[in-house]
C-alpha cells in the first residue's frame, strides 16, 4: 500500500550538528492508520512530526507525501493547507473571534463563498457536539470544548491526515478521554489518517500502531492489528 506520508533516512540536527533531534529515521504512515508516537521528553517526537509535515526541513534525507518527494516552503504550504490538519496541546484559538470565526479562518484561502463556509462550520460543530457554542468565544468554553473547536478547525478543509501533538496534555482525565474517543471515531468513520504524539501510555494503547522514539531513533514499531482488520 502506498504511504500517505513518509520520511526516508532523515536526520535533523541543530547547533552545527551538536544537537541531534532525529538520527537517520525512516518512518511511514499508511492511509487510514491511527498511530501513536511515544517516547520520553526530548526523544524527537515533535521533530518527527514537524519534518514529516514540512514544518522543519531535515538536515539530511527525503520526505514524501502521497508517494512524491516534497521540497520547498511553497510546496509544503500548499499540501498543509489542503491535506493536513493540526491539533496541538495549546489550542491556538484567537480569543477575540467566535468559535465559528476561528474555524472559518482555516477556510479563507479556499475562496469558498461565505454561505458555504458557514454551512461547513455548522456541520462540523454539530458533529462535534458544539452546535450551541457557535457564537461564543474561546474563553467561554471549557478546555475540552476548546480542543473540540481546535479539532473542528483542523477538519475544516477536509484533510487526509490529522497530526495531533499532545492534544490532551492540558486537559483533565475526563476531557482527555472525550478527545481520544472523538479522534478514534473520526478515524473509524472517515477516510482520515491520524498520527498522535503522546506521553500517555493508555492513550497510545488505544491506537492501532505504536512507534517509540528514544534519542532521536525509532526503537520499536508495533502494529496491534493487521491492516484492514478491526479493533478487538
Amino acid at each position: 500500500m502506498l504511504s500517505l506520508a513518509e520520511i526516508r533516512h532523515c536526520s535533523r540536527t541543530y547547533d552545527n550538528g551538536r544537537i541531534v533531534a532525529l538520527d537517520d529515521v525512516s518512518f511511514s504512515v499508511g492511509r487510514g492508520d491511527f498511530v501513536a508516537v511515544t517516547g520520553p521528553s526530548g526523544s524527537g517526537k515533535s521533530t518527527l512530526l514537524d519534518v514529516m509535515c514540512g514544518l522543519e526541513e531535515p538536515s539530511s534525507g527525503e520526505v514524501l507525501f502521497d508517494g512524491s518527494a516534497v521540497r520547498g516552503r511553497a510546496a509544503w504550504a500548499k499540501i498543509r493547507s489542503a491535506r493536513i490538519g493540526f491539533v496541538f496541546q495549546s489550542f491556538y484559538l484567537i480569543p477575540s473571534l467566535t468559535v465559528a470565526e476561528n474555524i472559518e479562518l482555516a477556510m479563507l484561502w479556499q475562496g469558498l463563498p461565505a454561505k458555504a463556509r458557514g454551512e461547513r462550520v455548522a456541520d462540523l460543530l454539530e458533529r462535534l457536539g458544539l452546535a450551541n457554542r457557535i457564537d461564543q468565544h474561546p474563553m467561554q468554553l471549557s478546555g475540552g470544548e476548546r480542543q473540540r473547536v481546535a479539532i473542528a478547525r483542523a477538519l475544516a478543509n477536509r484533510p487526509e491526515l490529522i497530526v495531533a501533538d499532545e492534544p490532551t496534555g492540558s486537559l483533565d482525565s475526563r476531557s482527555s478521554a472525550e478527545i481520544i474517543n472523538l479522534l478514534e471515531d473520526l478515524q473509524r468513520s472517515g477516510a482520515i489518517t491520524i498520527v498522535i504524539v503522546t506521553h500517555d501510555r493508555a492513550i497510545a494503547e488505544r491506537c492501532d500502531r505504536q512507534v517509540e522514539l528514544i534519542d532521536g531513533r525509532i526503537v520499536s514499531d508495533i502494529r496491534r492489528r493487521a491492516e484492514g482488520g478491526s479493533r478487538s
